[in-house]
């Protein structure tokens, strides 16, 4: 087998290709999603306004590794990348996504090269693993270096063009308008009311729930709006809206604002279910319902303020974040640095990680749920009087003081431990206090 690319010009190249670049391409492939998390590192620390946060860092890995793999197989193949570099859809998704909200192309542009210039590093790494002695090693390095610049100059003008060719649709398209209109109510500018309503075709008169549903990962294959739309509907549904308004946030998330001409009772808000196997994988925060322009976006601030609360608490895939249910948590937690510093103070060695403290931070937390009843302490807990007493009595020593004295501050301590977990060196959740502090026998 001969590679079919002119930059393979002598038998040297030919047998290096052979030797060294094939078996390094295979390596590439193998190590795409180690590798592509590392170049997303890479390209984070010096694109930090484009990569803002968790979706973004998560679409860009997603492009980065399928555009690793591509190249891969072609290098395997001995192919042109001229003809032979297709853009997988994680990169067009992508490209698109980046035209759809006003990203600079320049910018996007400097993320292909930065991710370009890390991937290089690694991949020189595996070429060197693969060659036996220092003239292969330059003659596939030289060679190698060349394939992979060529394959990420015809891989750009895919991209260029992916990107211009959405941008001048979205711009003629009835989306860029509702996006343009969303966009001046949520920056709280003044708009008419019909205006709006005209341009969004829905009643921005009634009372809305504003409601974000989103993945915390980027599967290639998946249709992730229409999963994401599968959940909004179901939420619809239940609250009796059969068509919310749907505004997209990116290709991991969208949001949606469900109106009523009535008020929403409470209860069906707390009850809130969508079925997973049709939305495996989202989650799901809503807002207070509230009525106008004024609700259309207070509603929605709510909404994401839920979502970054079910995001510190790692609530799981299925879930329902109501804002109302965790309001304290919300404000206690817009500091995130200080929250943690007022857990670790308040709850001192009560907030250590072991099975025997987190049982007692559980078991405090009842307590004071229950109006310092040991009685009812004790019949929530499943377990005898004494054991409760006894308990509170191992708090009260870790705290260094009764539990009577700065109860509110307690209170809001122990509410707040699952929610500021923090991350070790190893990567692993490290509770402030004590996990989620669910009663324990």
């Amino acid at each position: 087998m001969e590679p079919a690319w002119a930059g393979v010009k002598d038998d040297a190249q030919q047998r290096v290709w052979r030797a060294v670049l094939r078996p390094a391409a295979a390596e590439l492939i193998d190590r795409a999603g180690e590798i592509s998390a590392a170049v997303n590192d890479y390209t984070q620390a010096r694109l930090a306004d484009l990569l803002v946060n968790e979706q973004a860092l998560e679409v860009n890995r997603a492009s980065t590794e399928a555009s690793i793999r591509d190249f891969g197989q072609v290098l395997s193949a001995g192919a042109d990348p001229a003809q032979a570099t297709q853009l997988q859809a994680p990169t067009l998704d992508y490209a698109r996504d980046g035209a759809q909200h006003g990203i600079p192309l320049t910018t996007l542009m400097r993320s292909y090269r930065l991710a370009h210039a890390a991937t290089s590093t690694h991949f020189n790494a595996i070429v060197e693993r693969h060659a036996s002695n220092a003239e292969e090693l330059r003659l596939a390095s030289e060679l190698g270096g060349a394939w992979m610049f060529a394959y990420v100059d015809a891989a750009l003008c895919l991209v260029e063009a992916a990107y211009t060719a959405e941008r001048d649709r979205w711009l003629r398209s009835a989306a860029a308008s509702q996006a343009e209109t969303i966009g001046t109510i949520l920056a709280g500018e003044p708009i008419d009311t019909d205006v709006a309503t005209r341009r969004l075709r829905h009643d921005v008169r009634r009372v809305h729930v504003a409601a974000i549903a989103w993945l915390e990962s980027h599967e290639e294959g998946r249709n992730t709006q229409a999963i994401l739309e599968s959940a909004i509907r179901d939420i619809a549904s239940a609250i009796g809206n059969q068509k919310p308004l749907v505004h997209p946030l990116g290709i991991l998330s969208t949001a949606a604002w469900i109106s009523s001409h009535s008020h929403i009772p409470s209860k069906v808000l707390d009850e809130l279910r969508f079925r997973t196997a049709n939305a495996p994988g989202v989650r799901v925060a809503i807002g207070e319902p509230a009525p106008g322009i004024a609700g259309f976006r207070s509603s929605y601030v709510e909404a994401v303020e839920a979502q970054r609360v079910a995001r510190l608490a790692d609530r799981p895939a299925g879930s329902v974040t109501r804002y109302d249910n965790v309001v304290l948590r919300a404000i206690a937690t817009a500091n995130l640095d200080q929250a943690r510093q007022f857990v670790r103070r308040e709850l001192g060695p009560l907030g250590a990680a072991d099975e025997t403290t987190r049982r007692l931070a559980a078991t405090v937390r009842a307590y004071l749920d229950e109006n310092c009843s040991r009685g009812r302490t004790a019949k929530r807990l499943h377990v005898h009087d004494n054991t409760v007493a006894y308990r509170i009595r191992q708090a009260e020593e870790l705290l260094g003081r009764s539990l009577e004295r700065r109860t509110l501050e307690l209170r809001v301590a122990l509410a707040l431990a699952d929610v500021v977990a923090e991350t070790s060196a190893s990567g692993t959740t490290v509770p402030a206090q004590a996990d989620s502090l669910r009663p324990a026998n």
